[in-house]
This record gives C-alpha cells, sequence and structure tokens, in this order.
C-alpha cells in the first residue's frame, strides 16, 4: 500500500488561493449586481424621458393645428394681393 502525504505547504498555498479566488468572485458577483441594477435604472430613466417626448411632441402637435386654425381665420381678413393690411 503506497500513501503519499501532501505537502503541508502546497496544501496552505491552495487554501489561499481559493479564498483569493472566492473573495475575487464575491467582488465581481456584486459588481454584476451592481450593474444589473444600474442598467434598468439607466431603462428606466431613457423610458420617462421617451414618455415625455411623446407628450411634448402631442404638445407641438396641437400648438401648430391652433396656429393654423387661427391662420384660417385671419386668411380673409388679409388684402388680395397677399401683403400686409
Amino acid at each position: 500500500m503506497n500513501i503519499q502525504i501532501s505537502n503541508p505547504r502546497s496544501c496552505r498555498e491552495a487554501q489561499e488561493a481559493r479564498a483569493s479566488l472566492e473573495q475575487e468572485k464575491a467582488t465581481l458577483e456584486q459588481k454584476v449586481a451592481q450593474l444589473t441594477q444600474d442598467k434598468t435604472n439607466l431603462m428606466l430613466a431613457v423610458t420617462d424621458m421617451y414618455e415625455q417626448n411623446l407628450v411634448l411632441e402631442e404638445k407641438n402637435k396641437n400648438v401648430m393645428l391652433a396656429m393654423t386654425d387661427l391662420y384660417e381665420m385671419l386668411l380673409p381678413l388679409l388684402p388680395d394681393d397677399g401683403g400686409t393690411a
């Protein structure tokens, strides 16, 4: 029967390396979680901006329609030659 005894130093080094890797893994997992949250927040902000833009476009459309209506009401009051009164 051949029994090999590991070098205690190499076992300690392996354990330290493993602990270091586990700590690095935990750090990376935290960074991934933070980046995921940041991405979610960014997407929510972009969505809010898009919705605000839609509201502004609707207001602009309404202003343009009102200006067109006003122009059409004033058009009969203008002289026939297209000049100012």
